[in-house]
């Protein structure tokens, strides 16, 4: 257990993840009447099978947006890095091949080796299926818990895909429908609020300015129509910086680039750090060079425009640089699309 927890002390959201797995898989193997010592096997497998993850890079493994195909490919070796490491392990040695295939799919479509239907180590098979159902009924950074019936839609989808064997999926979906979603994790979570920050910040904040940076709004906005507030979505831009970026030079540049961001910062002093989102707050981002954007959770946004227009006459003054806004969503609830709906900006 203590190896366990050290690999999943790693990122705060998947602490937990291996004993459900564990858990799950264990009443999947119950519910197919196999003997009470392979059921015990199955149950030590899903411990387990993550292991492999202590030796995936924390850019990686920790990155709350979307894989490009290089790490998604260096994400993947964590099965058979897991059983590499069970390997070693004298006493558990003979569940190597369990765990190292719990990502082959059925149709011979996952990995590491492209295992298809009963070429797949049953204990595998079993620990594919818990380890899905856990994965999408629990916190990920970029995402709330799925629901218990959307995730069995969602796994249903897969399954008409050929990803799970159809005989134990079958049993799991009827184990499960019994036996529900386990309402907390089984051992209490270690938690390191202040390294938790850390850790977003890596990811979440501008390297320049040290502004949330546009992942950290599109991590919000996925979560935001969940908010029982509405929400304003402002588009900020300094107006022909990259001809004062020619003229004066890249290093000039970004010093007043940082000195305007701070000026909007310090002028938008409603910035804090959201504990609950269901909480009026108001966040300053950097989106890319000379773009900004200003996301307000709240009942009225409309006195942004007052202060906005305080901020564009003070930076004209003070810099002699044209600043504008617009807004991109005025006090509306937010909708699942709103990737999609702001595109363009983004």
């Amino acid at each position: 257990m203590p190896l366990i927890y050290a690999t999943e002390i790693r990122d705060a959201y998947t602490q937990g993840h291996s004993e459900n797995v564990a858990y799950y898989a264990k009443h999947l193997a119950l519910a197919l009447k196999l003997p009470k010592d392979e059921c015990e096997d199955i149950y030590v497998a899903g411990l387990l099978h993550d292991i492999g993850k202590i030796g995936v890079p924390d850019s990686i493994l920790l990155k709350p947006t979307k894989l490009e195909i290089s790490e998604f490919e260096l994400i993947k070796m964590h099965s058979y890095i897991s059983g590499q490491i069970i390997e070693k392990l004298e006493k558990y040695s003979y569940l190597k091949d369990a765990v190292k295939h719990h990502h082959e799919n059925y149709d011979g479509t996952g990995y590491p080796d492209g295992l298809k239907g009963e070429e797949i180590p049953l204990y595998s098979r079993i620990l594919s299926i818990a380890d899905v159902f856990d994965a999408l009924t629990t916190s990920r950074v970029y995402r709330a818990p799925v629901l218990f019936d959307d995730t069995i839609f969602i796994m249903d989808d897969m399954q008409k895909k050929n990803k799970f064997d159809p005989r134990l999926y079958k049993t799991f979906i009827a184990m499960i429908k019994k036996l529900g979603i386990i309402q907390k994790n089984i051992h209490k979570k270690i938690e390191f609020k202040g390294l938790e920050e850390q850790r977003n910040s890596f990811f979440f904040t501008d390297s320049l300015t040290k502004l949330l940076n546009r992942d950290a709004l599109l991590s919000l906005l996925r979560k935001s129509y969940d908010y029982e507030y509405k929400v304003s979505l402002i588009e900020c831009n300094l107006k022909a910086f990259k001809e004062y970026n020619k003229s004066f030079g890249l290093n000039k540049g970004d010093v007043i680039l940082k000195k305007i961001a701070d000026y909007i910062n310090h002028e938008l002093s409603g910035i804090t750090k959201i504990k609950n989102p269901q909480l009026k707050d108001l966040f300053l981002f950097r989106l890319n060079a000379d773009k900004f954007a200003i996301l307000y959770i709240g009942q009225r946004g409309e006195f942004l425009s007052y202060k906005l227009d305080k901020i564009q006459n003070k930076i004209k003054e003070k810099f002699e640089i044209d600043f504008e806004y617009s807004f991109i969503i005025r006090d509306k609830y937010i909708s699942k699309n709103i990737e999609r709906d702001i595109g363009y900006l983004l």
